[in-house]
């Protein structure tokens, strides 16, 4: 076809469909077509630039239809056009930033997103310094996560995690960061729980919500993690902290593998693209804290797997764990048994955010672990009547006290000094010769005489100095043995 045919000089450059496969079409044509422009036909259904080849181009639809060999496509050079603000606040967009909550309109986007962004280089970054609190001791405690960590969260089907999910969002509302919840191929009725009860305990202040429902054209699902994360770097440019959340990065690689095979990519591993690694890795590294010269703020980035329970070594897993600074690894078992958060601890990996923790804040922790690995290795014993010692039995009911402490209720938000104290208090003789009910019935009380000391002298300065964090844990210990007579007067004894 002469070039000529296809310039119009009042639309633009124009190129025709010559094949269509569902939402991937080749079209001649477009000579000044580059990688992630939009084109549009007559009835308004866009595609994005994905290949370019000697004499013609590769195009994924991005809206529902059918376009069929002949049909015009108008190229358009500002791409996609972003409102980058802090209009986006309380509500839910879809990949294009298009309102889909019925809340009305939003502004007009003035920004392109750039689909190629790639990592900040290592001299726009800085160390990890600051902890990203969730307000669960389970996660603040034991497996810590820091401000621009990558932390994987992963477990098979109905283990919690979106539970998990929507408290960690909830209970940044008193916070300054700025959460980006992004919903990757999941179904309508999800969707819409998860946003009902993430907004009606936080309220509208700081959370985004980025949607590709499971129903929309492959190409707008494949898109979404990209989308989200030039939201992200906008909001840390301006020096804010961001968290991001991608549910679920498994959803992701199984659009990306559909595409691949449409497009006649030679199939690797389980079918993945060859470069399935590269694909997901890359978002991922856009992850960190940066300095100044990147905005001085950061993006904690919490993608998320579902696997499957019999085989954890899957090459999406393997790579996610690659690619990431540690993992989040939840149950199903303790999920059914009510407990919240059901992560295993013993099974979880922080590889950055032991750094941001306070000095007693990381000694309790190993304390904390090793009890929790004597616990579950001494209880055994009680399955067979065996006669246990006194140590035995001393750490089996710390154990289960401990259990209840690592408990919470959904959407709730434990204060860190709090988290400390009653995680402490499991050391000390207040427990001693107790069931571990004692702790549960009384434990409302004991953390309201911790946010609200009154004149009692010992437990402030107990308070201030799980605040400030510097002291050992031994010797928080000693000064926390001298509260215990306080504690008792305020439990209902057993």
């Amino acid at each position: 076809m002469d070039t000529k045919e296809i310039i119009n000089a009042e639309e633009g450059e124009i190129g025709f469909v010559i094949q269509a496969k569902g939402y991937l079409l080749t079209l001649e044509g477009l000579p000044s077509a580059r990688i992630d422009n939009i084109i549009r036909n007559g009835s308004g259904q866009r595609a994005i630039v994905t290949a370019l080849r000697e004499d013609r181009i590769e195009a994924l639809l991005l809206d529902r239809g059918n376009p069929k060999a002949g049909d015009r496509f108008v190229l358009n050079k500002e791409g996609i056009l972003y409102a980058f603000s802090e209009d986006l606040f309380g509500r839910a967009v879809n990949v294009l930033g298009e309102p889909i909550d019925g809340m009305g309109d939003l502004p007009k986007g003035n920004t392109p997103l750039n689909l190629e962004g790639g990592a900040p280089a290592m001299s726009a970054r800085k160390m990890m310094t600051d902890q990203l609190f969730t307000g669960m001791p389970a996660i603040d405690i034991l497996v810590p996560i820091a401000k621009g960590q990558r932390q994987l969260v992963t477990g098979p089907i109905s283990s919690g995690t979106t539970a998990f999910l929507e408290s960690v969002v909830a209970n940044q509302a008193d916070t300054d960061v700025v959460c980006i919840y992004t919903f990757i191929g999941k179904p309508v009725s999800y969707v819409e729980d998860t946003i009902g009860r993430i907004f009606s305990e936080q309220g509208n202040k700081n959370s985004i919500m980025v949607v590709a429902f499971s129903d929309e054209p492959a190409p707008m699902i494949y898109l979404a993690p990209t989308v989200a994360l030039e939201l992200a770097e906008s909001f840390s440019w301006e020096g804010k902290d961001v968290l991001l959340i991608l549910d679920d990065l498994g959803s992701h690689a199984k659009y990306l593998r559909e595409i691949a095979l449409m497009s006649g990519q030679v199939p690797g591993r389980e079918s993945y693209p060859g470069d399935m690694f590269y694909q997901q890795a890359h978002l991922l590294e856009r992850g960190g804290r940066f300095n100044k010269s990147f905005g001085s703020g950061s993006i904690t980035i919490l993608p998320v797997l579902e696997t499957n329970i019999e085989d954890i070594s899957s090459l999406i897993s393997t790579n996610l764990v690659s690619a990431t600074d540690g993992h989040l690894f939840f149950s199903p078992l303790t999920h059914a048994e009510g407990h919240f958060p059901s992560v295993i601890p013993e099974e979880s990996v922080t590889r950055v955010g032991r750094k941001t923790q306070s000095n007693l804040a990381k000694q309790l922790s190993i304390r904390v672990q090793t009890l929790i690995a004597e616990y579950k290795r001494q209880r055994r014993y009680l399955e067979f009547g065996t006669q246990l010692s006194e140590n035995t039995r001393r750490t089996i009911a710390r154990g289960e006290t401990l259990s209840v402490f690592l408990d919470q209720e959904q959407m709730s938000f434990i204060p860190m000094e709090v988290q400390i104290i009653l995680l402490a208090l499991v050391f000390t003789k207040l427990f001693d010769g107790k069931e571990s009910s004692f702790a549960r019935s009384n434990r409302d009380a004991i953390v309201a005489k911790i946010l609200k000391p009154g004149k009692n002298a010992e437990i402030a300065s107990v308070v201030e100095s799980a605040q400030r964090g510097s002291i050992s844990a031994e010797q928080f210990l000693r000064k926390l043995s001298v509260t215990v007579p306080y504690f008792e007067k305020i439990c209902q004894q057993p």
